[in-house]
């Protein structure tokens, strides 16, 4: 098996790369052997995407997977929510890092108030020109903006008139996402910076991210992320392997789990540890035990 840095290569025979091929399988378990940072975006990745944003959660099953997961490696989300909104979402997940505003926003060393005012100064200029455009929410997430048009008539219409108002903004780097345009200051951090620079801080070699839309690629084509993974079909993704939808994400969690517990020797318990990391019935979601880092070495 080659080196986990050569794995971003591997696709095998299926067409989609899919990591739960038999030669993902062999991926995971150089992951395992590794001990690399997991690194996963959140709507679409860690949590389905539902029409109403506010919404958005992890599937119980998902949650005590990822609490598992980070025990054993070092787990870190990556998301284009604010840092704040985010981190309320994986409460309880013990993240080493959870990094906002597509990495603009990062969850350690000083923050970069001058991304905050410039993007503070677009908002007059982007509700003026789209005023009048129903179904548009404009989102002012502090180091970054989104204009939201999924509640729009008309979707077509609503990204051009979003994409004309932030393309005339100075400074500005604008890109889609799925039913929102981002725009972020030119000199803000990106996913692929923000997991660069969490390999430096932790001295971990290698990096695995998992995202689902656009707003990812960036994190795929990032030196420091060895296996990159995508979820559902994607022709023109850097993302190396694949995962056929996001409800996968669970079974991708789940070898992960199992692979390092093999690796420690303790194959046999590895279910035993995911259900520990369920909710205690009548414990307000508190798992079985207690979360601490412990595998992080």
């Amino acid at each position: 098996m080659t080196h986990l840095t050569s794995a971003r290569s591997m696709r095998g025979d299926d067409p989609m790369g899919s990591v739960l091929s038999t030669v993902g399988a062999e991926v995971i378990s150089e992951i395992a052997r590794s001990r690399a940072l997991l690194a996963f975006d959140f709507d679409g990745t860690l949590a389905p995407i539902v029409a109403d944003r506010h919404a958005a959660a992890m599937r119980g099953e998902t949650r005590a997977l990822f609490r598992a997961a980070a025990l054993l490696y070092p787990c870190a989300v990556i998301s284009g929510r604010t840092r704040a909104d985010v981190a309320a979402r994986v409460d309880g997940v013990p993240l080493v890092a959870v990094v906002g505003c597509h990495g603009a926003e990062p969850g350690f060393g000083p923050l970069d108030r001058a991304l905050v005012r410039r993007a503070a100064s677009w908002l007059p200029e982007l509700e003026a020109g789209l005023r009048g455009c129903e179904g548009v929410e404009i989102e002012d997430k502090r180091f970054g903006i989104a204009i939201h048009y999924r509640m729009a008539r008309s979707w077509p219409d609503a990204e051009r008139r979003a994409l004309a108002a932030a393309s005339a903004l100075a400074g500005a780097t604008v890109f889609r996402g799925r039913a929102v345009v981002n725009v972020l200051p030119q000199e803000a951090l990106t996913k692929g910076d923000a997991i660069a620079s969490l390999c430096e801080r932790l001295g971990a070699r290698a990096a695995v991210y998992v995202g689902d839309d656009r707003t990812d690629e960036d994190a795929f084509r990032s030196e420091a992320v060895a296996v990159s993974i995508g979820i559902g079909e994607a022709r023109d993704s850097a993302a190396a392997h694949r995962l056929p939808e996001q409800s996968h994400v669970d079974d991708l969690l789940r070898a992960l789990v199992r692979a390092r517990m093999e690796q420690d020797g303790r194959g046999t318990r590895w279910e035993g540890l995911v259900r520990a990391m369920r909710p205690f019935p009548g414990a307000g979601g508190s798992p079985l035990v207690s979360e601490r880092p412990a595998g992080h070495r």
